[in-house]
């Protein structure tokens, strides 16, 4: 099962498009811009799950959509360096 999730960081406002195979309510994430924020904001998030999904294929496609739809690279409020293509970051 793969999983698709928001995190809020309830202090700061600053938001986490991710995808995991673990617990998304556990797991923190693992973008970079997220982690320092963590790091140096604390663990105070909420997390949205947005869907879970059977195949790697479908979380790719709605990670992408998601990603776009936000523009969550682009955006202050977001914070992804790279949109969520549901492969942990790695090159296209």
């Amino acid at each position: 099962m793969y999983y698709l999730y928001v995190k809020t960081h309830n202090q700061t406002g600053l938001k986490y498009l991710g995808q995991t195979s673990r617990d998304p309510y556990m797991y923190k994430g693992s973008g970079k811009r997220w982690l320092n924020h963590l790091r140096k904001h604390g663990n105070d998030i909420t997390t949205e799950l947005i869907s879970a999904f059977d195949t790697l294929e479908d979380l790719k496609a709605a990670g992408q959509f998601w990603s776009k739809y936000w523009n969550v690279v682009e955006s202050e409020e977001w914070a992804n360096i790279i949109p969520e293509k549901g492969d942990g970051g790695g090159p296209e």
